[in-house]
């Protein structure tokens, strides 16, 4: 038999499961009221089809005719630029998805992926990401679909003003059902909360409202009921007081079952009246809307509970013959309740069996998935070893390619700064030389003059000593005209010393040490650090530049690493989780010096200042 925690996750799954549908809708609905970004121009400057503008222009409100208008228009592909192919295909995919047309290969998704990789905007790249995960969700490959969803939410710049946060709304709901699906309510938790800040950004505040409820499902998995009743009780007022009944009063299902666990009926009697008055669920013979039938055994306990028996049989025999298979296993056990209260048993025994086998046939439904996802993980994980043992040899080749690439022109610019440096030195040096020349040919003339007006006054002693203060003038402009052939050279010196003692550097010590307020940099604070860093050590700062670009959380883990700071106090300054700062450190490296995790990064930072 299963624990009744377990009966209760099953209820659970059931009871708010419509939310979980309704948090995809509304996330792929999200960017409805937010101006289409495409440009009316493609990457070559060459103006747009007509067909893509279109189809751009039907995307939120009518996704279906906006794919008829993209396969349409297939044909013309052919002959258009790679830009636009790219943004047909974008396009196109971003339609089948809205329309819930279901993907079946990954080849197209791959291509264009890659193309925005180093094309067209931040949002461009983030969308392309976000749908290539949409086509493994599709293709029930959850670790792939996972992986390019967090690839997605890196690429969003959250910086800008024109960031699509619907798009990013929409990527960590999808995350946040992978986690449910998957059994982990930690996650799914802080998948919803990054969600619900996304949709708050959108100015969408009602929505936002409503995407505090989806909590309650994580919570419920916990055994929370304290925090979800809180969850509800918030929802519900805040969406009454901006005159939202309708929507307040469908908040309600969850409390109701729980108030009627807990015996405080007099508060179930309450929200079963507003549930069914201002929820807006119910036809005129009382049927709820389809996708709600978990209310009937909600409602058929609370019967219970209060003494109507044949009511509470009405309701569980209706759950059963209209709900899924989690409703008809709690419509069973209510059922069974409902028989053990008359003492018929032959129906007691009849429903005990009809209960048993449901609960089994969901427990291994729940199996058949976990080993699905399991198996999915696994494959996942041997293609990519298979791939990366093909590569790693290809992978070595490149990096000592670039790493001597890297060398050469590092060295090229050294030694090119040395030779301006250098030759500005000279011209100084030059130009002093000449001003002394100048000078001193001046009071050989003055000698010259004097000399021959001694001479014709015949004075021999005046004679010799201008004669001889003639030869040493003359013998100074001989060593000043050699001077300008005699100038040295000099070397430049390593500057982490002075990047270390600046005082920014110093501020983010005393931030570390928590020595004065605001101990988290805020972003004037973390721009000086980077332009400090910039100044200090250029060549570093260029060596950062090339290839994939670092994402801000990389460069100042890079930046705070070459100041030795250890990864609790990375955590600190960033603001983010441990777990977030190895992901970026292991994206750093593998940018930076083409190696997989994290923990080499450190010695190759060094490593790398040590040869500037």
């Amino acid at each position: 038999m299963l624990t009744y925690s377990y009966l209760c996750t099953m209820m659970t799954r059931r009871t708010d499961s419509f939310v979980l549908m309704l948090l995809v809708a509304v996330a792929l609905m999200a960017g409805c009221g937010k101006g289409s970004l495409l440009p009316q121009l493609g990457e070559d400057g060459r103006g747009l089809p007509q067909a893509l503008v279109q189809a751009d222009s039907l995307m939120n409100s009518r996704p279906d005719s906006a794919l008829a208008v993209l396969e349409g228009a297939e044909g013309q592909m052919a002959g258009e630029s790679r830009s636009v192919r790219m943004r047909y295909q974008l396009l196109r995919h971003q339609a089948m998805n809205k329309a819930f047309v279901p993907f079946t290969s990954d080849s197209l998704m791959l291509d264009v992926a890659d193309y925005y990789d180093s094309h067209g905007t931040t949002n461009d790249r983030m969308l392309a990401h976000y749908l290539l995960g949409c086509v493994y969700r599709d293709m029930k490959d959850a670790p792939k679909a996972m992986d390019c969803f967090l690839d997605a939410t890196e690429f969003a710049d959250t910086t800008v003003s024109n960031c699509d946060y619907s798009i990013l709304a929409t990527i960590y709901a999808q995350m946040s059902d992978i986690f449910h699906k998957q059994c982990l309510p930690y996650d799914e938790i802080q998948a919803l909360r990054k969600y619900i800040q996304c949709i708050w950004k959108t100015g969408n505040h009602k929505q936002s409202i409503i995407a505090q409820g989806y909590l309650v499902n994580p919570y419920y998995l916990l055994g929370e009921k304290d925090t979800v009743l809180q969850i509800i009780n918030t929802n519900y007022n805040e969406l009454k007081s901006l005159g939202h009944s309708k929507e307040a009063a469908r908040t309600l299902g969850t409390a109701i079952y729980i108030y009627t666990e807990r015996k405080k009926l007099e508060k179930a009697r309450q929200l079963i009246s507003i549930y069914e008055k201002e929820s807006e669920l119910f036809d005129a013979e009382g049927n709820i809307a389809k996708g709600r039938e978990s209310y009937y055994w909600i409602k058929g306990f609370y019967e219970l509970a209060v003494g109507h028996v044949d009511t509470a049989e009405f309701l569980f025999k209706k759950a059963a013959s209209n709900g899924n298979a989690s409703d008809i296993s709690n419509a069973y056990k209510g059922l069974l309740a409902v028989y053990q209260h008359k003492h018929i048993i032959d129906s007691v025994l009849h429903y005990s069996q009809l209960n048993e086998s449901t609960l089994d046939s969901l427990h291994n439904q729940i199996q058949t998935e976990a080993i699905h996802q399991m198996s999915s993980l696994y494959d996942y994980t041997c293609s990519r070893k298979e791939v990366e043992k093909e590569s790693e040899k290809k992978r070595y080749a490149w990096y000592c390619f670039w790493a001597f690439f890297a060398l050469v022109s590092v060295l090229s610019g050294v030694l090119f700064h040395f030779y301006l440096v250098k030759q500005k030195e000279k011209q100084t040096k030059m130009a002093i030389l000449n001003k002394e020349l100048i000078t001193i040919k001046g009071e050989q003339q003055a000698v010259q003059k004097e000399l021959k007006r001694l001479k014709d006054k015949n004075y021999e002693n005046l004679i010799e000593e201008k004669e001889k203060k003639e030869r040493e003038l003359i013998q100074r402009i001989s060593e000043l005209e050699k001077g300008n052939d005699d100038l040295g050279s000099y070397s430049l010196n390593n500057s982490l010393d002075d990047f270390k003692n600046s005082q920014i550097v110093d501020i983010f010590e005393k931030k570390a040490q928590f020595t004065i307020d605001h101990p988290i940099p805020n972003k004037w604070e973390w721009n000086a650090l980077v332009k400090q860093f910039k100044k200090d050590l250029p060549s570093v700062y260029a060596t950062f530049q090339q290839g994939k670009k670092l994402s801000p959380l990389e460069l100042h883990t890079c930046i705070l690493l070459i100041l030795d700071y250890e990864e609790g106090i990375i955590v600190g300054l960033t603001k983010t989780s441990s777990q977030a700062v190895s992901i970026a450190k292991g994206r750093a490296n593998m940018k930076l010096f083409k190696e997989k995790g994290a923990v080499s990064l450190k010695n190759n930072l060094d490593n790398l200042v040590e040869c500037f």
